[in-house]
């Protein structure tokens, strides 16, 4: 979110409540220069109804601009796309954005069997970093921690993506005087679905309790370099859908930032599906940064 480029894009929902909106004013009216784009994706329409669509929504944008001053600038993007996911996640990955921002769906455990809600399809498809907002209320009852989720385990995950974790989470931190905590978790040494693949990991062989201090060790380095308090780091031994959302109760958290890789032991190699386990657990935001 350099000065150079500061452009949002946000999912416009359909009907009044629009969480992602809220939640980027509110970082608006920290940083002015913010350029918040709202994206509208239209998914049914009839041919030759377009433009009468087109200039209804541009009339409920307009009332968004009234609602939130704080978006100084502040523009309307409509698309027609069958797929919602798809054509918020091209927008994204093809315009010259630094955010992407999208609320969460409610979810129904069966149905999603069958159809992914759109931001579990946006989660998979954003190359963007991109952050979803849960409850745009709960941000008055949670802490001020953010807390990141690192795995410094893996040797297929780039190095330099934790560190793009830290600093962003940093940098958001700064809006409302937060501070930031490391998590790590350290997986058990079997293939279960969140347990992660260990013939990836970079320290595999040795006893879980040798591993955890490990860990440990490589934790407090690593927050060190980023100039992070050891005392805000946190070594657990468990899947990370599991103690993510406990750590993150824990401290109160109001955002959780976790990476994403094509092959992730943090993941367990079901990559963005372990972001959508935490997110379905925690009451804050979710940040997610994808590997280059």
């Amino acid at each position: 979110m350099s000065a150079a480029n500061n452009k949002f894009a946000v999912l416009l929902k359909p009907g009044e409540l629009q969480p992602a909106i809220a939640r980027a004013a509110q970082y608006a009216h920290f940083e002015p220069s913010i350029d918040v784009t709202a994206v509208r994706i239209i998914n049914e329409w009839k041919d030759g109804n377009e433009e009468d669509m087109k200039s209804r929504i541009r009339g409920e944008f307009e009332l968004l601009r009234r609602k939130y001053p704080a978006i100084k600038n502040f523009n309307l993007k409509i698309i027609f796309d069958k797929d919602v996911a798809q054509g918020f996640a091209d927008e994204c990955n093809n315009g010259d954005y630094v955010l992407a921002v999208i609320s969460a769906n409610k979810r129904n455990t069966i149905k999603d069997l069958f159809i992914s809600p759109v931001d579990s399809g946006i989660m998979k498809k954003c190359r963007v970093p991109l952050l979803v907002v849960n409850d745009v209320n709960s941000q008055s009852v949670l802490g001020k921690t953010v807390l990141v989720a690192a795995d410094l385990e893996e040797s297929s995950r780039p190095e330099s993506l934790d560190d793009k974790l830290v600093n962003a989470a940093k940098m958001l931190a700064e809006h409302f005087n937060g501070e930031v905590h490391i998590v790590n978790c350290v997986p058990y040494l079997n293939h279960g679905l969140m347990a992660g693949d260990v013939s990836l990991s970079k320290i595999a062989g040795s006893g879980m309790p040798e591993r955890v201090d490990l860990h440990h060790r490589i934790v407090e380095e690593f927050a060190k370099k980023h100039d992070i308090n050891p005392k805000c780091t946190h070594v657990v031994a468990g899947r990370i859908d599991e103690e993510i959302p406990r750590i993150s109760k824990k401290l109160d958290a109001r955002m959780v930032c976790m990476g994403a890789s094509p092959s992730s032991s943090l993941f367990g190699n079901i990559n963005s599906s372990g972001c959508e386990l935490v997110l379905e657990q925690i009451r804050g935001d979710l940040f997610i940064v994808t590997a280059d």
